[in-house]
């Protein structure tokens, strides 16, 4: 009797690892593949953030206008080349004052050796990479027309007047910046100017 008790309860158990092992199979079956490479993958005591993985997109630089690189106060030298085989060094200063609601810049570039100087003043306004304006030079009372274009830290442009054309090139490279000005039919052959930004003057306190 005892052994028929035994051997029915053996079989009860038997039945019951049977059924569980089908539900697990079963229950198995609806969970997604991915779902059960990603519990494979967790180390046993692993806690797994959701976005652990996750980089947040890094935020685009701001454009900066060109002209915007340039504003400020510029102080340097050069050279001036002069019909004749004459070479004088010069002392130069700029100032440019850059309007963002305008994309215009106006500048004023006042450059003096021992014996010659110049004033040339500018307002100029760029779209789409064109660049066109006004230019007048004070020492010698002649002024006229200016266009060009902007690429970058570049600027390269031709002024017109009544009786003078010149080309002009400005690169700025950071906060140093080169100007050439090369006239046609005068006196002057060439002008080479190098500059450094001045540093923006602190409010006294």
């Amino acid at each position: 009797m005892q052994a028929m008790d035994f051997s029915r309860g053996l079989n009860a158990m038997k039945l019951k690892l049977i059924c569980s092992a089908a539900a697990f199979v079963l229950a198995s079956a609806f969970v997604p593949a991915s779902a059960q490479m990603q519990f494979e993958r967790i180390p046993e005591g692993h806690v797994q953030s959701p976005d652990a993985d996750e980089v947040p997109p890094a935020a685009p630089a701001p454009k900066v206008h060109p002209f915007a690189m340039m504003a400020g106060t510029w102080t340097g030298g050069g050279m001036i080349d002069l019909t004749n085989d004459i070479h004088e060094k010069l002392r130069c200063r700029a100032t440019y004052t850059y309007n963002q609601a305008s994309s215009g810049l106006a500048l004023a570039i006042r450059c003096a050796s021992d014996n010659y100087k110049f004033e040339l003043t500018s307002n100029v306004v760029e779209r789409n990479g064109q660049l066109s304006g006004t230019w007048n030079e004070t020492a010698y009372g002649v002024s006229g027309s200016i266009s060009g274009r902007v690429n970058g830290g570049r600027i390269s442009a031709e002024a017109r007047g009544d009786s003078f054309t010149a080309s002009l090139s400005v690169n700025t490279n950071g906060n140093r910046q080169s100007v050439t000005i090369t006239p046609k039919a005068t006196y002057i052959i060439n002008v080479q100017i190098g500059m450094g930004k001045a540093a923006a003057a602190t409010a006294s306190r």
